[in-house]
């Protein structure tokens, strides 16, 4: 088996034996040195202490959406499966945002494949979907890693998307 980590400096995912962990090692895509790290073991993993919704941080906007996420997050560590997109009776634009930055990260990291995949899920819910990419358009939905993306690139994301959405 080998270990799969991603390059600090140029972003490309590295692929390096087993027997490398821990040690240091060059990028074959930029000679970028960094140390290859460790495969994750279960016993390497904290558990999440409990939410605090009574804080006073409870009503600030962006706590309250980073308490979704953190929710969300320790739901998906539980092992509960959570309920497919095609079976949520309630679907809104919210609910594919996550998408959305998926799509735009993929084409600034070049993962066309990957990002044509997300489209191709996104397209199913075809009206619910370009609500959900306008939402970032008009600024009403944000994620911190979009930062990273130049706005015009992030546009022409958007746009290409929106063009694939609609077609």
């Amino acid at each position: 088996m080998s270990i799969r980590f991603r390059c600090e400096a140029c972003d490309k995912t590295v692929e390096a034996p087993d027997a490398a962990a821990g040690k240091p090692g060059k990028c074959p895509y930029c000679g970028h040195s960094a140390y290859i790290p460790a495969p994750m073991r279960d016993e390497d993993i904290i558990p999440f202490s409990p939410i605090d919704e009574e804080g006073p941080e409870a009503a600030d906007p962006e706590a309250a959406r980073l308490r979704d996420l953190e929710k969300e997050l320790l739901h998906e560590m539980s092992g509960e499966p959570e309920v497919p997109l095609e079976h949520k009776e309630d679907l809104g634009s919210g609910d594919l945002h996550h998408y959305v930055v998926n799509y735009c990260m993929d084409m600034f990291r070049g993962g066309l494949e990957r990002a044509e995949l997300t489209a191709k899920q996104l397209k199913q819910y075809k009206f619910t979907a370009i609500e959900a990419v306008q939402d970032f358009r008009a600024g009403k939905a944000s994620e911190a890693a979009l930062k990273s993306i130049p706005p015009k690139v992030l546009k022409g994301f958007l746009d290409g998307l929106l063009d694939k959405l609609r077609h």
